[in-house]
C-alpha cells in the first residue's frame, strides 16, 4: 500500500542528512509505530509522507503512485502532524469546512461523535483561538478522523485525551485498522499506548533507520525465587501458561494475563519462597532505557 524508497532529507543550511536512506513498507490494514528520541527524524519522515516537504532523495509510492507525481494525491490520507486549523472558525466549522473543501460532505455525520471522541463536542461552538495546546491537538485529530481516512499519518495523537479518551482512540483505531483495513502510521513518547496498538515499530536514530521490529503483544511476569525448584517438579504440567523456567529453577517466566498467576504465586511462595517479581521489560522500553545498543 505505502512503500517508501531510499528517503532521505537535507537542508539547505545543514551539512549533514536529518534523514538518510530510510527503507519500508506500511500494508492495507497495518499500523506501524514510529519510535525514536527527539530529534531523531520522525517528524521529518511523517512531513516528507505527507508531502509538506519534498525529499532531497527517494521516493514515497501509494498503492504503486510515486506521491510526489501529481497533485491531489492525499486525498484517502488523514494527517495530523501539527495542530492545522482556521482560528476563525468554531470547533464545528472547521470540521465542516474540512469535508466542503474536499468534497466529503456525506462524512459530517460523524462531526458529533469524532468531537464526542476527542472531547470537543462542549466547546464545539468556541474559536481555538485560546484553546489550550491539548485541545488544539484534539481538534487536529478530529479533523484527521472525520472523513474516515484509508491511511492515517499520525504524529502524537493522545496529547490532551485523558484516559478514557485514550481507550476509545485506541478502539477506534484498532476497529478501524481491522474492518475497514485502514493503514496508520503513529509517531508517540508514550510507550504504553504504542504497544496496544501497533503491529510493527519503526525505530529511527540520527535521520536512519535502525531497526523494525514486530510488537511482541503479552506482557511477561518474571518471578525470581529464593530456593531452586526440586528436580523432577511438574509444575509447567500444572500451569501450562508458564513460558520459561530457567536450567537452576531460579527464575519463571509466566503470561501476566493468566488467571492462574495468584495460584502459582501461592504455591511457590510456600514452596520455594520469592525474591522478587517484576515486569520483563519489552524490546520497545530497552530502546528508550538505554538496554539495546545499536
Amino acid at each position: 500500500m505505502l512503500k517508501v524508497q531510499n528517503l532521505s532529507k537535507k537542508y539547505k543550511k545543514n551539512d549533514f542528512y536529518s534523514l538518510k536512506d530510510v527503507s519500508f513498507e506500511i500494508d492495507k490494514g497495518e499500523i506501524v509505530g514510529l519510535i525514536g528520541k527527539n530529534g531523531a527524524g520522525k517528524t521529518t519522515l511523517l512531513k516528507m509522507l505527507a508531502k509538506s516537504y519534498i525529499p532531497s532523495e527517494g521516493t514515497v509510492f501509494y498503492n504503486d503512485t510515486d506521491l510526489y507525481s501529481e497533485d491531489n494525491l492525499l486525498e484517502p490520507f488523514g494527517l495530523m502532524i501539527e495542530t492545522v486549523f482556521y482560528p476563525h472558525l468554531t470547533v464545528v466549522e472547521n470540521l465542516d469546512f474540512y469535508l466542503s473543501i474536499h468534497k466529503k460532505t456525506e462524512y459530517r455525520k460523524n462531526i458529533q461523535p469524532i468531537l464526542e471522541l476527542v472531547e470537543l463536542w462542549a466547546h464545539r461552538d468556541k474559536k481555538p483561538t485560546g484553546f489550550s495546546f491539548g485541545m488544539k491537538q484534539r481538534l487536529s485529530l478530529a479533523i484527521s478522523l472525520v472523513a474516515e481516512p484509508e491511511f492515517m499519518i499520525l504524529d502524537e495523537p493522545f496529547i490532551g485525551l485523558d484516559p478514557d479518551g485514550v481507550f476509545q482512540l485506541l478502539s477506534i483505531l484498532k476497529q478501524w485498522a481491522t474492518q475497514r483495513q485502514t493503514s496508520i502510521i503513529i509517531s508517540s513518547h508514550q510507550l504504553n499506548e504504542l504497544e496496544e496498538i501497533c503491529d510493527r515499530f519503526l525505530f529511527i536514530e540520527a535521520g536512519k533507520l535502525k531497526d523494525e521490529f514486530d510488537s511482541e503483544g503479552q506482557e511477561i511476569t518474571v518471578i525470581v525465587l529464593k530456593k531452586p525448584l526440586p528436580k523432577g517438579d511438574v509444575l509447567k504440567d500444572k500451569f501450562p501458561e508458564l513460558l520459561a523456567i530457567s536450567e537452576d529453577g531460579l527464575i519463571l517466566e509466566i503470561d501476566s494475563t493468566s488467571s492462574s498467576i495468584n495460584q502459582l504465586l501461592a504455591e511457590l511462595t510456600t514452596t520455594c519462597e520469592i525474591k522478587n517479581i517484576h515486569t520483563k521489560e519489552t524490546k520497545l522500553n530497552q530502546y528508550f532505557s538505554g538496554g539495546i545498543k545499536q
